[in-house]
């Protein structure tokens, strides 16, 4: 299974000229800002993390670190105490390769390693950019190492692209909220009542609302009218005989303008008690 570093920065497995970055797997995750550098100005790197499974893959990683142009040695204190890391440094030397040492802590620069022969110690400290700048103006570093610049994808910039549609997710969902909140849905259209439907109907409008009004609202149904015996108007009918659809009606109680057109309508006098609001009977 790949480690984190060889997912997202993958080991060079081509045929042209590379170089192999060597370093302890204690300081694998430091050594990931110096990959990326490198991958993002073209260089070929081919590096292991781990302990080889078995003969086949050991040989297989022997051939590729032999196989490189350059050993460049990412040097720690936990490289220093790393026994399979000084293995490959003494296989890679016996091979007359060349070894480059970042001396990235200024401790021993690579004698305790028991590296003699064709090596160089520098200490650029820790930087990415300062550790690239050391390997390329090496003497024993080729532009022939160098290709086309590789994308490169790693956690730091993926955590912030998730971080950033997180923030632009809530902030357009605030915005949505606040926007409903200022600007309420309008409330559904009422709708219209329709008037009520009467059973026993009157022509004339004033006369119509008046028995409405004596029968406590609501449409006009022979059962309200059967029982109403009385009736007041603030105007006397225009047809007189639209009464006769009241049965029961004994007793017209008239408003004083009222009153005052009864005697143009003298049938009403046959009819119905007359009583003026307020007054005696005209």
């Amino acid at each position: 299974m790949a480690s984190k570093t060889e997912t997202y920065y993958p080991p060079y497995m081509g045929a042209e000229p590379y170089i192999h970055l060597c370093f302890s797997d204690r300081d694998e995750r430091k050594v990931r800002p110096l990959l990326r550098q490198l991958l993002l100005r073209g260089c070929r790197v081919w590096y292991c993390v781990g302990y080889s499974r078995d003969r086949t893959s050991g040989n297989a990683r022997s051939q590729r670190m032999l196989g490189a142009g350059l050993t460049v040695l990412f040097l720690t204190d936990s490289a220093r105490r790393d026994m399979e890391l000084k293995n490959q440094l003494l296989v890679c030397q016996k091979a007359r390769q060349p070894i480059l040492v970042l001396n990235t802590d200024g401790g021993d620069g690579g004698l305790s390693l028991g590296l003699t022969g064709q090596f160089s110690s520098v200490t650029p400290g820790t930087n990415a950019s300062e550790l690239v700048g050391a390997i390329f103006h090496s003497p024993y570093f080729s532009q022939l190492y160098r290709g086309d610049p590789l994308p490169v994808y790693d956690r730091l910039w993926l955590r912030r692209i998730s971080v950033l549609l997180i923030v632009l997710a809530l902030l357009l969902a605030g915005g949505a909220g606040a926007y409903r909140y200022l600007n309420p849905p309008a409330p559904p259209p009422q709708e219209e009542v329709a008037p009520p439907e009467d059973a026993v109907l009157f022509q004339d409008e004033a006369l119509r609302e008046a028995v409405r009004f004596a029968i406590g609202g609501g449409p006009i149904t022979e059962e309200a009218v059967a029982e109403l015996e009385s009736l007041y108007l603030s105007q006397l009918p225009e047809n007189p005989k639209e009464l006769a659809l009241l049965p029961r009606l004994t007793t017209l109680i008239l408003s004083e303008a009222a009153a005052q057109g009864a005697p143009e309508q003298p049938e009403l006098y046959d009819s119905y008690t007359l009583i003026v609001a307020g007054g005696d009977q005209p």
